[in-house]
């Protein structure tokens, strides 16, 4: 899955300026892709520019998918090679804490419930939606969508509402994935555990060491071990997988 007749095929990747989203974007590119990066930290310019000189290219795109009118916009902005678009990864989403913790659900406020549903699951559902155009057209294509640890199982650092999200994005994935599968586009998850980012270092170092401590393998995750998922996925090694949802979390969860 390297080409097309009529040129490189795109991946796109939110979320995509750090963390998770820059490893997948670089793994994309090292197996030849051209990477749409999108993210609303205005760096996912810069992170594109410094990846440009490997193999492949990358474009970076400024876009906040809290602003749901905004997301449909997204092949306008991204131009004529969207038609070219054989990837998409959701990876984007938030996890607000306060005084590096989580609220309670007692005491989650509408609005914070509303901008997590909106940024880790509307917003993820329109982009896919979008998608599904040019990968249809071409008849095959690998959606991939970063769930969460917290969507399998209880965890005590995020909230209700990002365990919330990232659970209904498992959910509508099983479901997708039956209804493009004659399309030749096949659909997965990935729910990572604790994986070194921005994020998990909210929590501070002490809580992250003591985390690090209970799992078998006795260390956090790395955005690289997230992005050698994608790289399978991606590759026709995965051809017959669809519907799934893959577990990287050092054993810290076994189903």
């Amino acid at each position: 899955m390297t080409t097309l007749s009529h040129g490189v095929k795109l991946a796109l990747v939110t979320g995509a300026a750090q963390g998770i989203g820059l490893a997948i974007s670089t793994r994309l590119m090292e197996m030849g892709f051209s990477v749409a990066m999108l993210d609303k930290n205005p760096d996912v310019i810069d992170a594109a520019q410094l990846l440009s000189g490997n193999k492949g290219r990358a474009n970076g795109y400024v876009l906040d998918l809290s602003d749901l009118q905004s997301v449909h916009s997204l092949s306008g902005l991204i131009g004529e090679s969207f038609q070219n678009l054989s990837v998409l990864v959701n990876n984007a989403g938030i996890s607000p804490k306060h005084q590096g913790r989580k609220r309670l659900f007692i005491d989650i406020p509408l609005d914070e419930w509303q901008r997590v549903m909106d940024v880790n699951l509307t917003a993820n559902f329109l982009i896919t939606q979008i998608c599904l155009g040019p990968m249809m057209k071409n008849r095959e294509g690998r959606i991939i969508n970063i769930t969460s640890q917290a969507a399998r199982t209880r965890t005590p650092i995020p909230g209700a509402h990002y365990a919330a999200s990232k659970a209904a994005i498992a959910g509508y994935t099983r479901i997708l994935a039956g209804e493009v599968a004659e399309w030749g586009i096949n659909v997965n998850c990935i729910a990572p555990g604790r994986i070194e980012s921005k994020m998990t270092e909210e929590v501070g170092s002490d809580i992250n060491t003591e985390l690090a401590k209970s799992i078998p393998l006795g260390r956090l995750g790395k955005p690289q071990d997230v992005a050698g998922v994608v790289e399978f996925l991606v590759s026709e090694n995965s051809s017959y997988l669809t519907g799934m949802t893959i577990d990287v979390n050092g054993g810290n969860f076994m189903a």
